[in-house]
């Protein structure tokens, strides 16, 4: 998981990520990335880590497009990946806006049906 904590550095010291953002995805890939899917976790950590950051700074989201969104709700992963993005919002102590839980889900989806 070298490749994700180097990249969480990174944004972390451009300041373009929080702290609490940099807690939550170290403990999502601890959770669910292992050395051998660390690669398909890219973009979902990126994303979560500008997710909370957004999230703290009250910054506007937006939404992914409603047929993506349509396509992910049909997957037959989706119960994980709305299991993952809970654990995401206990580990948080709050809830993600919907904006950015569609996101997530999405992200999740990819990672597990890959």
């Amino acid at each position: 998981m070298q490749a994700l904590g180097t990249r969480l550095q990174i944004l972390k010291s451009a300041d373009s990520i929080t702290n609490m953002a940099e807690t939550i995805c170290k403990k999502t890939i601890d959770k669910f990335v292992t050395p051998e899917n660390e690669n398909k976790y890219t973009m979902l950590i990126t994303h979560l880590a500008m997710a909370v950051t957004r999230m703290e700074r009250s910054e506007k989201l937006y939404p992914p497009p409603e047929e993506i969104m349509n396509e992910i709700h049909s997957s037959l992963c989706i119960e994980e990946a709305d299991l993952r993005v809970k654990w995401i919002e206990k580990e948080l102590g709050s809830s993600i806006p919907k904006e950015e839980r569609d996101f997530l889900l999405m992200h999740f989806v990819t990672v597990l049906s890959a």
